[in-house]
């Protein structure tokens, strides 16, 4: 299903331009891509500024990704046959818009570069020991049993240097996102101070937090040895040092307490969990205690086991007015906060006692992945 009112831009990175491709993928009734193509750009007539519109490449991606006409990622995805689907989601129920099939053609080596370079020398070393094997054993078995050391030895010491180096690789990669991500939030703050209307002030000071509460993401990445995911607990410290530092009022210190034991979480996770984390702590500095001389926040989570994770956040505030209903609240911060719980296949819920409660049980990549 292709819509009429349709515009469609491939990002060529050999001439550095947007090419328009719309009439070809009219006729052909198929988006083909290159693995190269790492962003395209779709629009589909008028979307309003009300209406939140979401994507996804049926199969490859788990869940739903906001859309507003504009560049969509496709740089991270495999070879293959896949479905771009673009729909607004109400009680969780997709309504497609459009369903354009997308074929994606690419090099042998494409995504998963480092372990298929590990994977074929292995095979290759392997291969060639056993031939060179069943030759040299014939005339001289000694000879051949030194040789064959030298030759294992040789082949590890390139394999490991491989592996060291794309550690190094994704190491600088997530070091240049960090820094990019804070040149963000600095011109964010120079915007905010040219501006003297206070709700503007506010929503960009919102904004910058969200992008540094990522950077710290990435931060926690390169400056760990082991590339296996996001240790949780380090990342909460800072983001808790740096709201402090942005919210907290001198007449009302507040306390956050981290319960946050040494847990990795791969970042396709720990980016979602992280923002809710960000707009939670946000929300109790901002309002939680008006009034109050003091405050204390609890951030808690729990492995489950099986990638599955309870995260529990909580303050002793005032809470939510009384007739508020969290899970139709139109605000920014709460509808992030839902959609990106929904992002971790978990679903947050909102209750007081003794001030504002917040629970979610959600699981990591590989554990959403196993449900599909």
């Amino acid at each position: 299903m292709i819509p009429e009112k349709i515009a469609i831009g491939v990002w060529e990175e050999d001439h550095g331009k947007l090419v328009d491709i719309t009439s070809t993928v009219i006729q052909a009734k198929l988006l083909t891509l290159r693995t190269n193509h790492r962003y395209f750009e779709l629009r589909i007539g008028e979307i309003p500024d009300s209406i939140q519109y979401f994507y996804r490449f049926e199969g490859y991606d788990v869940a739903w990704l906001p859309f507003q006409n504009g560049p969509i990622r496709a740089g991270m995805i495999p070879e293959g046959h896949y479905n771009l689907q673009v729909a607004t989601i109400h009680h969780d129920e997709p309504t497609l818009l459009c369903n354009i099939p997308v074929q994606i053609k690419g090099g042998l080596f494409y995504g998963v570069r480092g372990y298929l370079i590990v994977f074929t020398v292995l095979g290759l070393t392997l291969v060639i020991f056993l031939w060179i094997r069943s030759i040299i054993l014939r005339r001289d078995r000694n000879r051949t049993v030194r040789y064959l050391e030298n030759t294992v030895m040789r082949r590890t010491n390139q394999l490991q240097e491989l592996v060291n180096q794309r550690e190094l690789l994704l190491k600088e990669i997530h070091h240049r996102v960090k820094n990019n991500l804070q040149v963000i939030s600095a011109l964010l703050e120079m915007q905010g101070s040219r501006t003297t209307d206070e709700n503007v002030k506010a929503a960009i000071t919102e904004g910058q937090n969200r992008v540094l509460s990522i950077a710290f993401i990435h931060q926690n990445l390169y400056q760990h040895d082991d590339l296996k995911g996001v240790e949780i607990g380090t990342f909460l410290k800072e983001l808790i040092s740096h709201i402090r530092q942005v919210f907290e009022k001198p007449d009302c210190p507040v306390t956050v307490t981290n319960l946050v034991p040494t847990t990795y979480i791969d970042i396709d996770s720990a980016i979602p969990l992280g923002l809710i984390i960000n707009e939670l702590l946000t929300n109790s500095y901002k309002y939680a205690f008006k009034g109050r001389n003091e405050g204390n926040i609890v951030v808690e989570l729990t492995d489950l086991g099986a990638g599955t994770f309870h995260f529990k956040f909580s303050d002793n505030g005032v809470g939510l007015p009384e007739n508020f209903d969290f899970t139709k609240s139109n605000s920014l911060g709460m509808k992030l906060v839902r959609q990106l719980s929904r992002q971790l296949a978990g679903n947050i819920q909102y209750h007081f006692e003794g001030g504002s409660n917040f629970e979610m049980t959600f699981r990591n990549l590989e554990a959403r992945s196993k449900m599909l």
